[in-house]
């Protein structure tokens, strides 16, 4: 039984609550699941492109454009409560059952439609120099920083969610450190760590890097605004 090098898996549920079937919606005509399997086949770096979903709509879209659909998602793991790395969980085991294993896989998320194959192919670059055991899509905390954070007592006092140790380094702004956050466009992941997952964290390992995209690539469909920057970010 060989081992093979990259499991692309793209989550495509279809019970959003904020946007009905936004893996459908479409950008110049295609749709998220065609743009997002497009870019994981013509990338021509991964063993398998799967999709993963409980729609049979959904399973028709992506065997249209040339991924495979294993079988469809079960009701346990198709709730917006299920992590993805248990979704992945499920899918290595499956595979494993039918003799197919996987050293590696990626999730490539199909509300992140902007993502470039560059990227991809950064991503695999800095997986197999770095010899990480985890990858992911980050972007530049542009709006509220970290270390600014406050929470709520049930009486309304605020206070700082984390105590900085050094108030000085927060005033002015431009003292923060820069602080990235996860887009969730790309993880790429040892397939042990996800086999190993037991629902904490993000399953990256204990040596994970980063790769920073713009603004643009960083865009990711979760709610109605987020349609707004389809249509600012598509011609840029």
């Amino acid at each position: 039984m060989s081992l093979k090098k990259i499991l692309a898996v793209i989550p495509a549920r279809s019970g959003s609550k904020s946007i009905k079937h936004k893996n459908l919606i479409t950008i110049d005509g295609k749709t998220l699941i065609n743009i997002a399997v497009t870019k994981a086949i013509n990338s021509k770096l991964f063993s398998k492109v799967l999709v993963s979903t409980d729609s049979v709509i959904y399973a028709k879209e992506a065997i249209k454009y040339g991924a495979e659909v294993l079988e469809l998602r079960p009701k346990k793991l198709s709730d917006d409560k299920t992590t993805l790395a248990l979704v992945l969980k499920d899918i290595l085991k499956k595979l494993n059952d039918k003799g197919e294993k996987f050293e590696n896989i990626i999730s490539i998320q199909p509300t992140s439609p902007f993502i470039k194959i560059d990227t991809l192919k950064k991503s695999v670059k800095t997986f197999f120099q770095r010899k990480a055991t985890g990858v992911a899509t980050i972007s530049e905390v542009l709006d509220s920083h970290p270390l600014t954070a406050q929470k709520l007592d049930i009486n309304g006092k605020l206070s700082y969610l984390i105590k900085p140790k050094n108030f000085k380094k927060l005033f002015p702004r431009q003292n923060r450190p820069v602080s990235y956050k996860y887009t969730g466009g790309i993880y790429l992941r040892k397939s042990e760590n996800i086999l190993n997952y037991s629902g904490d964290g993000w399953a990256l390992g204990n040596k994970s890097y980063g790769v920073v995209v713009s603004k643009k690539e960083a865009v990711d469909i979760n709610y109605e605004e987020d349609l707004y920057k389809i249509k600012y970010f598509k011609n840029k």
